[in-house]
């Protein structure tokens, strides 16, 4: 797809066309739970140096690992007849993201196309987080933040770009015109049929993005400032759990 290219100041080279392909060694994600006490802080990013342990707010693995206490939220637990499964009539397990009433926050699957408003801008150093899995025939997916018609970061991940080739691409399209295109990318960490997490902290010069605990790339502020993001949307062949701000 040919794109009008305008010239922006970027850290990594928008020329660059580096694919990846997945390597099947990807950890699973925990699952989240915003921290207690503490609205907005987000805790320590993945990967810095010292960090002792998985994402901020994490207490362990993604449900259904040993020694996980509850499922998937919005599922009513794992097959009856099970051992030390709990008797039918039993309370469901309460879903970790709090009432199953907050939007965007566990409970069924979001419909796609889902958006996150965002009314008052994106604070700097707030997150959105997202929970879904990718479909087995997955083709591609989409995270795009806009302010109006204008989308500031579209991060897209392609499965078959080519037939099979895995990548990410990232842009902007600001006045109806494509920026150049960031493609360069230490992994793949997302797998067809798996659960992933995607974390998108906002910083006053860039985005970071980290997937399944680890920190993946950033990418740098093109055009308008934070307070005039509005929303955040996702699209594309996958299953939403779950995707807000904290």
């Amino acid at each position: 797809m040919v794109r009008n290219v305008t010239n922006y100041a970027l850290d990594s080279d928008p020329s660059s066309a580096n694919t990846l392909k997945a390597d099947g060694q990807n950890p699973q994600p925990a699952w989240p739970s915003p921290q207690p006490g503490q609205p907005g802080q987000p805790g320590p990013w993945p990967g810095q140096p010292g960090q002792p342990g998985p994402w901020p707010g994490q207490p362990g693995p993604w449900p259904g690992q040993p020694g996980q206490a509850g499922p998937w939220p919005g599922q009513a637990g794992p097959w009856p007849g099970q051992p030390g499964q709990p008797e039918p009539g039993a309370p469901p397990v309460p879903a970790p993201f709090g009432s199953p009433a907050a939007p965007g926050q566990g409970g069924a699957a979001l419909q796609l196309p889902y958006e996150l408003a965002l009314p008052g801008g994106w604070e700097p150093q707030k997150m959105i987080r997202i929970m879904g899995t990718v479909k087995p025939n997955v083709d591609s997916f989409a995270i795009d933040v806009r302010s109006g018609w204008d989308i500031l970061l579209h991060f897209n991940v392609r499965f078959k770009e080519g037939g099979h080739h895995h990548v990410i691409v990232r842009n902007s399209m600001i006045n109806n015109s494509w920026g150049g295109e960031e493609r360069a990318a230490p992994r793949f960490p997302f797998k067809q049929g798996e659960q992933f997490e995607i974390l998108l902290l906002a910083e006053p010069t860039q985005y970071k993005i980290a997937v399944n605990n680890e920190h993946l790339l950033e990418f740098r502020h093109r055009y308008k400032s934070l307070k005039d993001i509005n929303k955040v949307s996702i699209h594309g062949d996958i299953t939403l759990h779950a995707m807000f701000m904290q």
